[in-house]
């Protein structure tokens, strides 16, 4: 009789322990919405992290366009290229593989007797090119990327020319620099109180000169592998202003 009452309580005790199939799939949902609310942390957070390298890539870019460029046609003392052109033909400029700006500078020493080798109290002359060359990827008729190289000679003595080649970037999709012709103003009837000698215009029709250098590029970051179509890119647009006076001899 004994074993007979212990049965059914033992019995009742494991029931009391289990779970129901109810109990089990809560479980299983609670956990999968842990899981996916993780997954999407996860990945969002990596994709946060992965477009902060992508910027901080292509403003690298920028600043090294910067840092050379501008510092070469600040110095420089003459630009051979680009030609100046109308303003109105901006529109039509594009990007194009090649030598885009080319540049010359020299440095004066007065101590340098008059008729130094290298011409005047010149003593050291710079000829400064920047080329645009054509990177060959899956898209390379559709979407062309370039790579800017930089290719400095420097003439110390006559004769004696040291020369430098670098690549500054390699992720360019469009690069255009170029020069815009400064129109004379037009002149106005003087005939009263309010009235003007000339008629003012704005730059972008009279032209800002020849020793204004724009810029306006394009940097997209680093394809990887043989990705294609578009990836993440940043355009900007800037101009440099040529401070060096060209140095001619006094006859």
């Amino acid at each position: 009789m004994t074993n007979s009452i212990f049965k059914p309580e033992s019995g009742r005790i494991a029931r009391r322990c289990g779970f129901t199939i109810i109990e089990a799939l809560i479980v299983v949902f609670i956990t999968a919405l842990i899981l996916l609310f993780a997954y999407r942390l996860f990945f969002s957070q990596t994709r946060m992290v992965t477009q902060s390298i992508e910027f901080l890539q292509v403003n690298e870019g920028f600043r090294k366009i910067i840092s050379f460029m501008g510092d070469d046609i600040r110095e420089a003392t003459n630009i051979l290229k680009p030609a100046p052109v109308l303003s109105d033909k901006v529109v039509e400029l594009a990007t194009r593989p090649g030598v885009i700006l080319h540049l010359q500078s020299s440095d004066l020493d007065p101590y340098i007797p008059f008729d130094s080798s290298l011409g005047g109290q010149v003593s050291l002359r710079r000829d400064i090119t920047y080329e645009l060359e054509k990177i060959k990827n899956p898209e390379s008729q559709t979407i062309p990327r370039y790579r800017l190289i930089r290719t400095a000679t420097i003439e110390e003595n006559s004769g004696e020319k040291t020369t430098q080649r670098q690549t500054i970037v390699d992720n360019i999709r469009d690069l255009v620099i170029y020069r815009t012709i400064r129109r004379p103003f037009k002149p106005a009837n003087v005939g009263g109180m309010e009235d003007h000698l000339v008629l003012p215009m704005p730059l972008n029709q009279s032209g800002t000169g020849n020793s204004l250098v724009h810029l306006n590029m394009v940097l997209e970051r680093a394809r990887r592998g043989d990705e294609s179509g578009d990836v993440y890119s940043i355009n900007m647009n800037t101009c440099f202003y040529k401070r060096g006076k060209e140095i001619f001899k006094n006859p």
